[in-house]
């Protein structure tokens, strides 16, 4: 029997619910530019929020980081690979 090496990426994504503190100041225009701005970068959850503190938009009772129930994910073959047999 031959055999096939397969590269498999498999996504998975998680929704959270966090509550953060604003600016008393803040509008919501000011809040929705912030938000873009954050989603911009690349990273998880930590890195948004951190991407969101000069803004003064801050996390103090931190988020569930559990990756133990995502709400979907999907596999995708990338890329295979035959494997001689000598």
């Amino acid at each position: 029997m031959k055999k096939v090496l397969l590269t498999v990426m498999e996504t998975l994504k998680y929704e959270r619910e966090i509550v953060v503190e604003i600016p008393d100041e803040m509008t919501d225009e000011q809040l929705e530019k912030a938000l873009n701005k954050a989603e911009q970068n690349f990273g998880g959850v930590s890195d948004f929020l951190y991407d969101l503190k000069p803004y003064g938009i801050t996390n103090s009772s931190g988020f569930d980081e559990s990756t133990d129930s995502p709400a979907d994910m999907e596999a995708e073959c990338t890329d295979y690979e035959r494997i001689d047999e000598d």
